[in-house]
């Protein structure tokens, strides 16, 4: 039960969360809550997202990948559904 507890502590420690980065994506296509809906799906299902989120109001995807991930691979995810992306340099997630 102790080694539990400890490994539970490990894990939400935030040396482990330290080591992602936010990456935004401007998505100028989407137009409607469909489309966010369809680029939220494409990236969460991208081997190494930890998290995405898209905006029709800022037209943008706000995606928490490990540090050092291949973004392209976002773009690519992106792509397959009909829109493009440009992103904007990652930054460390708090």
């Amino acid at each position: 039960m102790k080694r539990l507890m400890l490994m539970l502590l490990l894990l939400c420690s935030p040396a482990v969360w330290a080591a992602n980065e936010t990456v935004i994506i401007d998505v100028e296509a989407m137009t409607c809550p469909l489309c966010v809906t369809v680029v939220n799906k494409v990236l969460r299902q991208t081997d190494g997202v930890i998290k995405a989120k898209s905006s029709l109001k800022t037209r943008q995807a706000v995606v928490i990948v490990p540090a050092g991930f291949d973004t392209d691979k976002l773009l690519q995810a992106i792509a397959k559904t009909g829109y493009t992306g440009v992103i904007h340099q990652p930054e460390k997630a708090s």
